[in-house]
């Protein structure tokens, strides 16, 4: 069963999914001119999921950031969101959003703590 990528990192979030990487081989041989190809199939593909995590206090918003930085050593899941499933999939990079100013964590007007992130993901299919 699909595991909800809000269940991970809350609800504001955007996934962009890149087109596949494909993978080629390319030979010379003495003796002849130009170059052969071989196609060694599809390398799979980047998810980039973007969003803002928030809470009420920066210990807590640096759980929440310790808890997602240990889906980096899953192995490959099935994820859903937005009605998409990617299927076999790993995290590859977590990072912080900094500001102009060099600034992760932000205070908001209504009291809450909140930070920006990055995560990279490789659909392995």
């Amino acid at each position: 069963m699909a595991i909800a990528l809000t269940t991970i990192f809350g609800n504001e979030i955007k996934i962009a999914a890149q087109p596949r990487h494909i993978h080629r081989e390319y030979v010379g041989f003495p003796g002849t001119d130009g170059l052969a190809a071989m196609l060694m199939g599809s390398r799979g593909y980047q998810l980039v999921i973007r969003g803002t995590l928030r809470a009420t206090t920066n210990i807590l918003l640096q759980a929440g950031i310790d808890a997602i930085e240990q889906w980096l050593w899953a192995g490959a899941n099935d994820y859903t969101a937005l009605g998409v499933t990617y299927f076999f999939v790993v995290f590859d990079k977590f990072e912080l959003v900094t500001d102009a100013k060099g600034k992760t964590f932000h205070l908001t007007s209504q009291g809450w703590v909140t930070c920006e992130f990055k995560m990279y993901a490789r659909a392995l299919i």
